[in-house]
């Protein structure tokens, strides 16, 4: 930890930082006479819309690392939607280095991170306002992980957004300067705007990502641990546990030697073979699960005369997604272009469909509206294309809206909410009609008609390869001994 404002003078024009692991203390001069309350802890500050809490520029600021975490007790006297101004800063600066505001446009309570070039995510992780109130305090920790690429936001101790970035970047915008109530320029006078209203209390900055246990440690079932100098460490949550799904697939590609449906459609959705002009297919190539479908031969679609289906190989299957379900896959490529397509849909070119782009950054997404509610993840920060990854991405509808997840080798990656768009009738592998080709390897194809839970993701990213499963089989007739071997995801 290198700053901490437990924001418990109750007097003065200072907000004193007792931080032990800090370089500097990051004191905060208070602007304009905000109220000191008794707020958390008996401690904290009132904000009526022109104060705030200036903190300068300093080493500690600066973190220069690549992971970073916020955390704060907040209550709100206006909710995002409330607002006179686009934005109002809980702790907020010119640069967006790390910084946790009201969004009026997009009605939450964001967590924004920046990285030394510049970069952050395409839609930033928050709170949606149906969320909050104006008559409770509450804990929220923006977190932020450079080697994951994740930013997270969480609220009352459990996990409210999580967002990827696209870089491998990594570190932390350096040249904050921040304020509490405000969002402040960089150079002096340091001129604030964006006013917060509501009061604030125990702050403290962290240069590691902090995770589910200590969320729910400071929350504390709503009364709160102050952080304090001591700073406690805290034992890292339970891991999750692989669970075997108990719904089963409504398709079932194996992709060992032929695109027979094993799933519960049975054969009215087998996969249907399209094949390219001079092509020869389908081929099939050997994979950790066995075989998997092979169009490595399709060319790199990277002109809008290469993008039509009729170029080259790709699957299709006359089925409509349902209202909620998962799509799960494993996937790799020797190519890494712009687009290539994992798998897309009949209703539209861009709708229901999930890609990768030349920088190896897979994405997904249910509504063609709006790219802000893409799905996306940089496969290069866990191997890269040429690796075997697992695929999910889980929806539910509610009305005329879509909860959405992506995950990436049995871990959820990113979640969006969207507008809902149906689906077509045909689903493509690969390509299909408007869409550029995919030139990987596809194998352990299912579609489900529920959301599985992350659990049950995580079991099918792990599940046994053949010569796993082998070893097991030969330990138990050799010893009697059962044993389960996973994987590594």
């Amino acid at each position: 930890m290198i700053s901490y404002w437990s924001l418990a003078e109750g007097s003065g024009t200072e907000a004193g930082d007792t931080a032990a692991g800090g370089a500097v203390a990051d004191s905060g001069t208070l602007r304009e006479s905000p109220a000191w309350i008794n707020g958390m802890f008996n401690a904290g500050l009132q904000f009526t819309g022109t104060e705030d809490v200036l903190i300068p520029n300093s080493v500690d600021m600066d973190l220069g690392s690549d992971a970073v975490t916020l955390s704060a007790w907040v209550k709100l006297d206006k909710l995002p939607a409330d607002l006179a101004g686009s934005y109002a800063g809980v702790l907020d600066s010119q640069s967006d280095s790390y910084v946790m505001y009201l969004d009026k446009g997009n009605n939450e309570l964001r967590f924004k991170v920046t990285d030394a070039n510049g970069t952050s995510t395409s839609a930033h992780p928050g709170i949606p306002a149906a969320m909050l109130d104006t008559t409770d305090w509450h804990h929220v920790m923006g977190v932020y992980d450079g080697t994951a690429g994740s930013v997270k936001i969480y609220y009352d101790g459990v996990l409210a957004d999580i967002a990827s970035m696209p870089t491998t970047v990594g570190t932390v915008r350096p040249g904050q300067v921040a304020s509490l109530g405000s969002q402040p320029t960089t150079d002096a006078p340091h001129t604030a705007s964006n006013f917060y209203e509501g009061g604030i209390s125990d702050v403290a900055l962290w240069t590691r990502s902090l995770g589910e246990a200590e969320a729910q440690y400071l929350f504390n079932g709503g009364t709160g641990n102050a952080v304090g100098v001591a700073n406690p460490s805290i034992a890292a949550a339970a891991p999750l546990v692989p669970t075997q799904p108990t719904a089963q697939p409504v398709i079932y590609y194996a992709m060992d030697g032929d695109l027979t449906n094993q799933g519960t459609g049975g054969a009215a959705l087998d996969g249907v073979f399209h094949d390219g002009p001079g092509m020869t297919g389908p081929q099939f190539a050997p994979t950790n699960h066995g075989q998997g479908l092979d169009l490595s031969a399709n060319p790199e679609a990277t002109a809008s005369t290469e993008a039509d289906a009729d170029m080259g190989q790709y699957v299709s299957v006359d089925y409509n997604l349902p209202d909620q379900g998962t799509i799960e896959l494993k996937f790799s490529s020797e190519s890494s272009y712009n687009y290539q397509t994992v798998w897309a849909n009949s209703v539209h070119s861009n709708a229901w469909e999930s890609w990768v782009y030349g920088n190896e950054r897979l994405a997904a997404r249910g509504n063609n509206a709006a790219n802000a509610s893409n799905l996306d993840y940089l496969l290069t920060l866990v191997g890269g294309i040429g690796e075997d990854h697992h695929i999910a991405f889980t929806w539910e509808r509610s009305g005329d809206i879509m909860e959405a997840g992506l995950y990436i080798d049995g871990v959820l990656r990113e979640v969006s909410t969207e507008n809902w768009m149906a689906p077509g009738s045909t689903f493509y592998l690969g390509g299909g009609p408007g869409n550029h080709l995919g030139k990987g390897i596809y194998d352990e194809f299912r579609i489900y008609d529920v959301p599985l839970t992350a659990s049950e993701i995580l079991y099918l990213a792990e599940v046994p390869e053949p010569g796993s499963l082998l070893m097991i089989l030969l330990c138990i007739a050799s010893t009697g001994v059962w044993y389960r071997h996973r994987s590594a995801s």
